[in-house]
């Protein structure tokens, strides 16, 4: 009697397996309070482009406008900082926000402008094709902060390791080496 119990069980649950899989409304997603077919669902809507915070736009044009003008571009800075905030206010700023705006811009300008003050070779080839860019971007009106860019690592722990670059061994930056 045993040996029939369990090969009755062994059938029933082989039929039930057989049941579920082909009744198309029944899903886990129906248990669980989902839907009950894929089709049924909306497409997602793709995800809106970046135009950033005001913070962020601020941040970019005004240090946008100090490598120009280190780099020597022919444009009038105050014009551009003066349609970048009436595009702020345009978009909804208020008085205080626009001041706020205005000091983050300035803090851009200026600390992009002491930075690179002192470094003869900031306006290179490649510097003065992507700053070209965006100040024309931002002289046409579009202040959308700019597509982040992969940037070069400077190394770790293990960098190197895996390339098929020649292999020197460990490569080990202390964060109080100076050289």
């Amino acid at each position: 009697m045993t040996r029939t119990a369990s090969s009755l069980a062994l059938a029933l649950g082989a039929l039930l397996l057989t049941a579920c899989s082909s009744i198309g409304s029944l899903s886990t997603g129906s248990i669980f309070g989902g839907s009950k077919s894929a089709e049924a669902q909306p497409a997602a809507a793709p995800p809106a482009p970046f135009t950033g915070d005001p913070t962020s736009r601020a941040l970019q044009v005004g240090s946008v406008s100090a490598r120009a003008v280190k780099c020597g571009y022919n444009f009038d800075p105050a014009r551009l900082k003066a349609a970048f905030l009436a595009n702020e206010i345009g978009l909804g700023a208020s008085s205080e926000d626009a001041a706020r705006i205005d000091r983050i811009y300035d803090v851009a300008f200026n600390g992009v402008t002491k930075a690179a003050a002192g470094d003869a070779g900031y306006c290179n080839e490649a510097r003065t094709k992507e700053i070209k860019n965006e100040l024309n971007r931002h002289l046409a009106g579009d202040f959308t902060p700019a597509v982040p860019r992969k940037v070069a690592q400077d190394g770790g722990l293990f960098s190197g390791w895996g390339d098929d670059k020649k292999d020197d061994g460990l490569n080990l930056k202390l964060p109080t080496d100076n050289r």
